[in-house]
């Protein structure tokens, strides 16, 4: 599978504009950087003993290679060493001095504490081509999340020269990692990660990296492989969340680079023209501004799944499908056609799991769910019970056959809308808004505002009650489930018991429902399971490592 280069892209049309009007570029000590190595041997007390080969072309000025660790909570590095491709051991200096002579700084190495962490130094040299092999020990790397050990490193970021290739490997001394014990997930740069049938995790770059791509690396492991390892303050599902873009540095400078070529001009007809709407009459419109949109508790397109669904498409706020099917996971727990629980595998580890126990003397009518209901009924076991350790397992062929549905979602959405009057097919068989249909979209947004905010006191007042349950459906499909259940026990705590228990749970479990609900859904899509594919474009915040490097 192919990365989605949609950020870099992105990035390419800033650079290049932020070029037109003036921008000072910025040129590195060497020609390039072929190719960056990287191998990390995990140890059962979380630490990591990392090897990287560096390969460097025509460095032609400067006096020191550095790589910038940063974000090192609760982490240590030491025991660094550098050798040349003369196989030259350099001497490991207890300080670094960054303001000596490249003569003075040549043969020798060393570790600078800063104040966001440390930066290893090692002298160039000579001038010319040079292969340089570091080594050092990253002590608090693997971490206990409670439910699983792992990590969220960044092994390579912005370089002085961005490398032409980059692989990094993961292993572990006497253990096979597997798609039993471990996952990986890729960020930032144009590539694929595995679980490889030798029993390591690897990452491998399918193309030159860009100015402003990175390795960001997110592993998974049983707990029971680092028995010694540090405990975390967060579990490995808010670590992943970090992952994807929740606070995100990369994506904060993403936004202040766009930022600043809007205040020069060359991103105003950008932002002019992804808020432009073509409609099927083939006049235009534009959305309005978030903050200028009114909250509305009414429920669009009467409560239709596919209808929104199709609806966020049209507006280019995609969904992705196993969000999707969470929305139905939710409307299916009440109407009782399956049960969310949790409960312990009798062939599987030790800890309790997530399931999805259908219940075949009920099931959907509709044809849209009839076919994810199928799509999930047929991987269960013979008591009717799909587990969560099965749905990682068969990730990538599920999320498949989750995406051929999503597509028959959309389609049965584009109906509902041309039904309703908010949609129409334009001259060339595209599916459009209409003027009436676009004004129902902006009230959609104005319903997605309205439950992100519900806790806060609405103008026009409380929403009925009745309509929690198609708040719930919709709050999963936002991806803001737990977020809403919370808002809805502060507005009416008593009401809140009354409607927990028409899922099956007491106010103080319905939380918990969202969480496994969430969880479930989400070891469906292709970068949760983890098990391969692609590198994602953009990773969040919580990582360590990263921040810089490469000649000055």
């Amino acid at each position: 599978m192919k990365v989605n280069r949609k950020k870099t892209l992105l990035l390419s049309a800033i650079f290049t504009i932020l070029f037109l009007f003036g921008a000072v570029p910025v040129f590195a000590a060497e020609d390039a950087i072929p190719s960056i190595r990287v191998e990390a041997a995990l140890q059962s007390d979380g630490s990591a003993v990392i090897t990287e080969v560096w390969s460097v072309r025509g460095v032609y000025s400067g006096t020191e290679y550095y790589k910038v660790l940063n974000h090192m909570d609760n982490m240590s590095v030491h025991s660094f060493t550098v050798k040349d491709e003369s196989g030259t051991q350099y001497q490991t200096l207890s300080t670094w001095d960054a303001d000596r002579s490249r003569e003075e700084k040549a043969g020798t190495c060393g570790i600078l504490k800063t104040t966001d962490g440390y930066e290893l130094c090692w002298g160039i040299g000579t001038y010319g081509d040079h292969q340089y092999t570091i080594q050092y020990v990253l002590d608090g790397l693997v971490k206990d999340y409670g439910d699983y050990a792992g990590f969220y490193h960044q092994f390579v970021s912005d370089l002085s020269s961005a490398p032409e290739a980059i692989s990094v490997k993961i292993r572990m001394a006497n253990t096979s990692l597997t798609e039993n014990n471990a996952r990986i997930w890729g960020y930032g740069f144009p590539g694929d990660v595995q679980i490889a049938g030798s029993g390591i995790l690897t990452a491998a770059s399918s193309e030159s990296l860009d100015g402003g791509d990175y390795v960001n690396l997110l592993c998974r492991f049983e707990r029971g492989l680092f028995p010694q390892a540090a405990r975390a303050d967060m579990s490995f599902e808010d670590l992943q969340k970090n992952a994807k873009n929740e606070e995100s540095p990369i994506a904060l400078y993403i936004l202040g680079a766009v930022f600043a070529v809007l205040l020069i001009g060359g991103g105003a007809s950008f932002a002019f023209f992804h808020s432009r709407y073509k409609l099927a009459d083939g006049t235009a419109v534009r959305l309005a501004a978030r903050n200028q949109i009114e909250p509305a508790w009414s429920v669009p397109f009467g409560g239709s799944i596919p209808a929104v669904y199709a609806a966020m498409e049209l507006l280019r706020k995609g969904i992705s499908c196993d969000k999707l099917m969470g929305a139905y996971l939710i409307r299916w727990q009440k109407a009782g056609y399956i049960s969310i629980e949790e409960r312990k595998n009798p062939q599987g580890k030790k800890e309790p799991e997530e399931v999805i126990v259908f219940r075949p003397e009920q099931t959907p009518s509709a044809a849209v769910e009839q076919s994810l209901y199928a799509i999930l009924a047929a991987r269960a076991d013979p008591d009717g019970i799909l587990w969560s350790s099965v749905i990682e397992k068969r990730a990538e062929k599920l999320y498949e056959r989750l995406t051929e549905w999503a597509v028959e979602a959309k389609s049965e959405g584009e109906k509902e809308l041309i039904l309703l009057g908010v949609a129409a097919k334009d001259k060339n068989d595209v599916v459009r808004f209409t003027a009436s249909g676009f004004e129902q979209a902006v009230r959609m947004i104005g319903f997605q505002k309205y439950l992100i905010g519900m806790k806060v006191q609405q103008k026009d007042g409380p929403a009925p009650r009745e309509l929690w349950g198609d708040y719930l459906v919709f709050a999963a499909l936002f991806d803001i489930g737990e977020q809403v259940l919370k808002s809805m026990e502060a507005l009416d705590p008593a009401y809140f018991d009354t409607f927990s228990e028409l899922y099956g749970y007491n106010s103080y479990r319905m939380v918990y429902f969202m969480t496994m609900t969430n969880h479930i859904s989400t070891t469906a899509a292709p970068n949760v399971s983890g098990i391969g594919g692609a590198a994602g474009s953009v990773g969040g915040g919580g990582f360590s490592g990263g921040g810089g490097g490469g000649s000055r």
